[in-house]
């Protein structure tokens, strides 16, 4: 589907994130509202055009301010929803594999799942994305080992 038809909701949406942001202090309740309904949103522009990493993304931080909101409640379902969470960023990831960003996300939505190796994996590719260009270059300086190698000094 074309640009047009997923746009009107990302901005509805991120209109109501901002929104929600502005009141979350005063009014953690009707805040709330306003995410789930920004996650909405996402969700039809996700569905408008399911290739659209960012739309996916959004949604995926819309599932997260849920489960944020159900960690804070103490919810038992708090775990769920960030598992969700994260099977979205990683949807979004699909959509977009260079974008650390993204991976690093899914690895703290992993984390407060309670999928500790899945969150170990997903930081481990974010920071090789985000900061693999510097390793590789400071490994090419300096070489791939030490004198255990048997270069000798």
């Amino acid at each position: 589907m074309s640009q047009d038809s997923y746009r009107p909701h990302m901005e509805a949406g991120n209109a109501l994130v901002r929104e929600a942001q502005h009141i979350a202090t005063a009014d953690f309740t009707q805040a709330r509202a306003l995410w789930q309904a920004a996650g909405k949103e996402f969700y039809r522009a996700h569905q408008a055009d399911p290739e659209q990493a960012e739309a996916a993304f959004r949604l995926a931080q819309a599932w997260m301010a849920e489960a944020h909101a159900l960690q804070k409640d103490e919810s038992p379902n708090a775990p769920v929803m960030w598992a969700n969470a994260a099977a979205q960023c990683e949807k979004a990831f699909d959509l977009e594999p260079s974008n650390g960003r993204i991976a690093m996300t899914a690895a703290s939505c992993h984390h407060f799942a309670g999928q500790h190796d899945a969150a170990k994996a997903w930081r481990q590719i974010g920071e090789h994305l985000l900061h693999g260009d510097e390793a590789d270059a400071g490994q090419s300086q300096h070489g791939s080992g030490g004198p255990a190698e048997g270069r000798g000094g």
